[in-house]
């Protein structure tokens, strides 16, 4: 009985034993299993540094045409914007030229070093005959326009120093005004007269009431003019100035030839080098004798007559 027991204890034991190891086969294949499947599926979805996103260049287009300013690109801090803008009001809005912001600020946008010298940049695009434009891709910088002589192209190149110490390739398209013999230093005198007219009679040149200070307004005919005067440096122009007929006599001759005196600086500080002479005609050649009414043409005027030597 005993020896039976004993037997059928030990068959017992090694069912178990043989029971523990194919669990414990089971249990480590299942730990096995899990490993693989960490380390197949965990990459794809955690990273223990995520990777930063690319940042964009900065870029930029400013545009100078028929009497606008068009501002646009990609800027990195709104600070860059501010300080670009402010720049261009100061030099252009307040000659009535049109100031058009179409920048973005975007923060996936790199900073850049070129981005600091954009104000010094913006002054040249007032130098230019009529249009004029920069253009930045990150790495170059492309200026386009036509300026009226060799010196006005070498302060061009000079304010583009600080953009090249920032970096940028400087793309140089700007061109110099030629005289040849069907365009003479000299566009016919008869040409120009009809263009100046033509200006004067759509636009007026405005001073502040009763003083000789122009106006914006002013400003901004006076500049359209500044790039027609250009084609002709050699021209003599007389610059008349009238007044309304109402007031003293001596007084709005005195005041018209303030005024002509102030269309005169203003020329000559754009750089012009044409023989100017002023005369204020005060109210002796009004063009009506009636007070200014709406309607009625003003007497109060500026022409620029072309003075023939011939």
């Amino acid at each position: 009985m005993s020896y039976r027991q004993d037997a059928h204890s030990g068959d017992q034991n090694q069912l178990q034993r043989t029971e523990f190891m194919r669990r414990a086969r089971i249990l480590a294949g299942g730990v096995v299993a899990l490993m693989l499947l960490g380390v197949v599926c965990i990459p794809r979805h955690l990273s223990s540094q995520p990777r930063a996103a690319a940042l964009t260049p900065a870029s930029l287009y400013i545009s100078f045409e028929q009497n606008s300013l068009i501002l646009r690109g990609s800027l990195p801090t709104q600070r860059s914007k501010t300080a670009i803008l402010e720049q261009a009001h100061a030099l252009y809005a307040k000659k009535g030229i049109r100031v058009t912001d179409q920048f973005t600020v975007d923060s996936q946008v790199g900073t850049a070093a070129w981005v600091d010298t954009i104000p010094q940049l913006l002054p040249m695009l007032g130098w230019m005959v009529e249009r004029g434009s920069i253009i930045i891709d990150g790495h170059s910088l492309v200026v386009t326009g036509q300026v009226t002589s060799p010196r006005e192209k070498a302060d061009v190149l000079q304010v583009m120093a600080p953009a090249v110490r920032a970096g940028l390739k400087i793309e140089d398209r700007v061109m110099v005004a030629q005289a040849t013999a069907s365009s003479p230093a000299s566009v016919s005198l008869s040409a120009l007269q009809l263009s100046l007219n033509q200006v004067l009679a759509k636009s007026s040149i405005e001073f502040e009431p009763d003083s000789a200070t122009i106006t914006a307004k002013g400003h901004a005919v006076l500049d359209h003019i500044v790039v027609l005067l250009r084609k002709v440096p050699t021209a003599p122009i007389e610059i008349a100035s009238h007044t309304d007929i109402g007031g003293a006599a001596e007084h709005n001759l005195q005041l018209s030839r303030h005024r002509a005196d102030a269309v005169k600086q203003y020329l000559t500080g754009q750089g012009l080098t044409n023989p100017f002479t002023t005369i204020g005609y005060g109210s002796t050649r009004p063009l009506s004798n009636k007070k200014y009414q709406p309607g009625l043409p003003q007497n109060q005027r500026i022409e620029l007559l072309m003075i023939r030597t011939t």
